[in-house]
């Protein structure tokens, strides 16, 4: 790593125009992940709508409408038969992907990740002697991309990179290599309320035109700049070649654009550190597996609410209290209070020809909830691929084994193309 702490460097525009624009462009598949993270965990009456001229949640609508914003959180139960088969799937694959516990457990939280977002990233460290085989786990809220990439393989991308929020002593750690340097990481990290310094990490694929110089005699070989404006260097008795160089350089600067360090890509392909897989990035779109399951959760919930709401409307009836019967002192509001409670006492004195307040209810109409419910789940199945085989459901207690192990791996085709993809993945961090 190469500090540029002490003569103070820029950033080229080039540099901070496509990082600016690669953080700006997935903003989307960020607000996306972070409602589908939502939806699986269970927050899922969040959504904003427009009501009247308000920007408010569904959750404060319901609420406002006298109602219970009810729920039943069938994603998160999908998500963790996914799971179950992912992680049977890595006990069949053996060391090849995984060697020990810890590694496989950060391989199923990847996983999830994965169904979540539609995005995995792991960073991988030079040796391989440390835990978790070399590799480090990556947030993808973190995480940024060239936008314009369309190669599901990666072999397009010209610019990958992370956001990391760090102490103020991690990153001295990393990046002062005397009390010069401190001083001036205190001035461009001024003290705040926040103890976190944000600094940007950023690869960029760049291809410079070099001269290759080689010295026989002292068995050495140097590169010089070759582009524009550069004469042919002179060096008597070596070896002089020309060529564009293909390579990976990395930048840590500040939100200011300020470089920290900056340098050519130590690792021996001349590439970044990161491995990471979008699903399916046709086009460059992510479409995460519990994207897909949403629509089908959010009407369960809205088919739960209605049928709440029309068990609690017919079992509490309407009240006819004649104008009469009011008890002298009282208001009607307080006797409103008093009948809604289920220990309520009302005094008043009985009128000769004034009927007995008195409450009306009626059996509920049906009008077909519960059968557009089962009629959702059953959808979502269909959806998700995760049907009654894979959850360990049998349609009937007569069924054999034999039937069931194919309906088991029948299941599984719906699930191939999103674990393959996966498995790809952890085969190429892993190697």
């Amino acid at each position: 790593m190469i500090s540029t702490l002490q003569q103070p460097v820029e950033c080229d525009r080039a540099l901070l125009r496509d990082t600016t624009l690669a953080l700006t462009i997935l903003q989307r598949r960020r607000k996306d992940r972070a409602r589908c993270k939502r939806y699986v965990y269970g927050d899922q009456w969040k959504d904003r709508i427009t009501v009247d001229g308000r920007v408010i949640t569904e959750q404060q609508y319901i609420a406002e409408q006298g109602n219970i914003p009810l729920k039943n959180n069938l994603i998160r139960r999908i998500v963790r038969n996914v799971l179950g088969v992912f992680r049977d799937s890595l006990e069949q694959q053996g060391d090849s992907v995984s060697h020990d516990i810890a590694l496989r457990e950060l391989h199923a939280r990847t996983m999830e990740e994965f169904l979540i977002g539609g995005v995995a990233v792991y960073r991988r460290r030079k040796s391989h002697d440390s835990d978790n085989n070399g590799i480090d786990y990556v947030s993808p809220a973190s995480f940024f991309y060239d936008p314009y990439a369309r190669d599901p393989t990666g072999a397009d991308m010209t610019l990958v990179g992370e956001c990391h929020n760090i102490p103020f002593e991690e990153l001295t750690h990393a990046f002062a290599r005397n009390s010069r340097d401190y001083a001036v990481l205190c001035s461009l990290y001024p003290p705040s309320e926040s103890d976190r310094c944000r600094v940007y990490e950023v690869w960029r694929r760049e291809r410079r035109p070099q001269f290759i110089i080689h010295d026989p005699r002292r068995g050495s070989v140097r590169l010089e700049d070759g582009g524009r404006g550069s004469s042919r260097p002179k060096a008597p008795g070596c070896n002089i070649g020309w060529r564009i160089e293909d390579r990976w350089h990395y930048y840590f600067f500040t939100p200011e654009g300020r470089i920290l360090a900056s340098g050519r890509s130590p690792l021996e392909n001349g590439s970044h550190p990161y491995v990471f897989t979008a699903y399916p990035f046709i086009d460059g779109e992510v479409h995460s597996f519990v994207g897909d399951l949403i629509d089908q959760q959010r009407y369960t919930n809205r088919l739960i609410t209605l049928y709440d709401w029309v068990i609690r409307a017919s079992a509490k009836g309407v009240l006819l209290f004649p104008e009469d019967a009011l008890p002298a002192g009282m208001v009607l509001e307080t006797v409103v209070d008093e009948w809604s409670r289920h220990n309520g006492v009302i005094l008043y004195t009985p009128r000769p020809g004034t009927p007995v307040p008195q409450q009306i209810s009626s059996n509920s109409t049906k009008v077909g909830i519960g059968e557009l419910l089962e009629i959702q789940l059953k959808m979502l199945e269909d959806v998700s691929g995760v049907s009654g085989a894979l959850q360990g459901k049998l349609d009937n207690n007569a069924m054999s084994g034999t039937l069931y192990d194919t309906q088991t791996r029948n299941a599984l085709t719906a699930l191939r193309d999103l674990l393959d993809t996966f498995m790809s993945f952890l085969r190429r961090a892993t190697s």
